[in-house]
């Protein structure tokens, strides 16, 4: 398990100077080799299940009371988060939409071993327009750690308008992803104390998309630039203070500026998604997303297109 004395250097080497890690795209935009999609599968058992069950708290907490009905998960890869929507979050109906074929066929397995079939399906499709999901239908739309597979900003915040005009002015927007840190020798130090979690476990594929996605991440000004400007909603942007690796954009309900509105987690201590190895990590992560910036994007101020 990572430590905090091994996090504290890359604290200081985060702060101590000025961005100079240029971003470095994605070699693919698309999953879809064989290795990959099934290295991808087993991510539950992996520390990627902290990033989950810290996005799934923040839903919670952010969320209005009693909306459960109907959501969107973009990019869902093989669709464990989106499960854990339906599982954790209590949604009636849930759709997820990649554009890998191959993502999507172990998805719609998973949701059927899991007893979600039912509940849960998913569909290849592009997460910058969705067809068949008419406006202001869905109560909560979400893309998480998926924004740095975009070639751009100006995706970037096309997937924004889209997620925007799909949820009801009273739902939710909520996006969660990397964030690009300072320098290469930071990015590699910080890869290789978390990666080798993914190495141990015999997921050598695996590691080598985290290597490449943490080169293309957005910094935390960049992915604050694809706020769109035509919105009704305001947008909060919650960034881990020190060595921000996580970085979270909320759509709020039309009219609210309120960001969180209870506490608490989703899920009894023993239906939690995060292995217990792992939960020394996940309280860390929590207490850096509770003291975490944040800043209001009112209506119409968005530098997006």
């Amino acid at each position: 398990m990572a430590s905090i004395f091994q996090f504290a250097p890359m604290i200081v080497m985060q702060q101590s100077g000025r961005q100079k890690l240029q971003r470095r795209p994605e070699p693919e935009e698309v999953t879809d080799q064989a290795d990959h999609v099934v290295q991808y599968d087993r991510v539950m058992g992996t520390k990627l299940a902290i990033a989950y069950a810290s996005g799934l708290e923040v839903v919670h907490r952010a969320r209005p009371e009693g909306m459960a009905r109907e959501t969107i998960d973009l990019a869902c890869g093989p669709g464990h988060y989106t499960l854990c929507l339906a599982r954790h979050l209590g949604f009636d109906r849930v759709v997820g939409v990649d554009l890998s074929a191959p993502m999507v066929e172990v998805a719609n397995q998973n949701a059927s071993e899991q007893g979600l079939g039912d509940r849960v399906t998913f569909r290849v499709g592009d997460a910058t327009h969705v067809d068949g999901m008419e406006t202001g239908r869905l109560e909560l739309a979400s893309f998480t750690d998926a924004a740095h597979h975009m070639p751009d900003l100006a995706t970037v915040t096309r997937v924004l308008k889209e997620m925007d005009r799909m949820t009801k002015p009273e739902g939710l927007v909520m996006v969660m992803d990397l964030v690009r840190l300072r320098t290469e020798a930071l990015t590699e130090r910080y890869v290789n104390t978390l990666g080798h979690d993914y190495v141990q476990r015999g997921l050598p594929s695996f590691f080598k998309d985290f290597h490449n996605s943490m080169y293309a991440a957005w910094t935390a000004k960049e992915l604050r630039q694809a706020v769109p400007r035509d919105t009704s909603r305001h947008w909060c942007h919650i960034v881990p203070r020190g060595l921000p690796t996580v970085q979270f954009l909320l759509g709020l309900p039309v009219g609210r500026r309120k960001v969180f509105v209870r506490s608490g987690l989703p899920w009894k201590p023993e239906a939690c998604p995060v292995p217990r190895e792992m939960r020394g990590e996940w309280r860390m992560l929590r207490m850096t997303i509770a003291l975490a910036s944040r800043k209001l994007i009112p209506p119409g101020t968005g530098t997006g297109v």
